[in-house]
C-alpha cells in the first residue's frame, strides 16, 4: 500500500497544480487573465495619452490614498479626470512598463501587485523634461456588472 501511495503521490500533485499563464508567475484563471487585460488596456490608454480611455478602466468610486495618512494628496474618480486632462496636456509621451507579479482575487474584489517602470517627456514652463521612475503598487479593483474595474493604486 505504502509503495502504491508513493506511485500515485506525484501523479496527484501535478493533477492539483495550477497552469501559469505565459510568461508570468499567475495561475490560469478566468479572472487573472481579466485582470491582465485591465492592466494592459491601461498600459496602452497611457502610452497614447487617453483619458477617456484610461477613465473607461477606472470604477465611478475610485479613491486614492496615496498610502499615507495626508488628506491633501487624496483624490476621487472626478478629480482623477482632471489630474489625467492635466497632466496629459503637458506630456509629449510616455513609455510604461508594467509587471503583474501577483493577482489576489476575493469575491468581488482582487488585487494585482505591480512593478512599474516610466518615462514621460513634459513640457513645463522652463522647458522639456524627461522623468523616469519605477516603483511597485497594488492595484485594486472591484468587479462591476461582469467587469473589473480599478478602485485605487494608479
Amino acid at each position: 500500500m505504502r509503495r502504491i501511495f508513493c506511485l500515485l503521490a506525484p501523479m496527484l500533485m501535478l493533477g492539483c497544480a495550477h497552469s501559469k499563464i505565459p510568461n508570468t508567475n499567475i495561475a490560469d484563471t478566468d479572472e487573472n487573465r481579466a485582470i491582465l487585460s485591465v492592466v494592459d488596456n491601461y498600459a496602452q490608454a497611457m502610452e497614447s495619452l487617453d483619458s477617456d480611455a484610461v477613465l473607461n478602466l477606472v470604477s465611478p468610486r475610485y479613491y486614492e490614498d496615496n498610502g499615507n495618512s495626508d488628506k491633501s494628496d487624496d483624490y476621487d474618480f472626478v478629480e482623477l479626470k482632471d489630474k489625467l486632462s492635466k497632466d496629459f496636456k503637458r506630456t509629449k509621451k510616455i513609455q510604461l512598463e508594467l509587471r503583474v507579479d501577483e493577482i489576489v482575487v476575493e469575491d468581488q474584489k482582487a488585487y494585482a501587485y505591480i512593478y512599474y517602470t516610466y518615462r514621460a517627456q513634459s513640457e513645463y514652463p522652463s522647458g522639456t523634461k524627461w522623468n523616469t521612475d519605477s516603483d511597485r503598487s497594488r492595484i485594486v479593483f472591484e468587479q462591476k456588472d461582469g467587469r473589473w474595474l480599478m478602485l485605487s493604486g494608479l
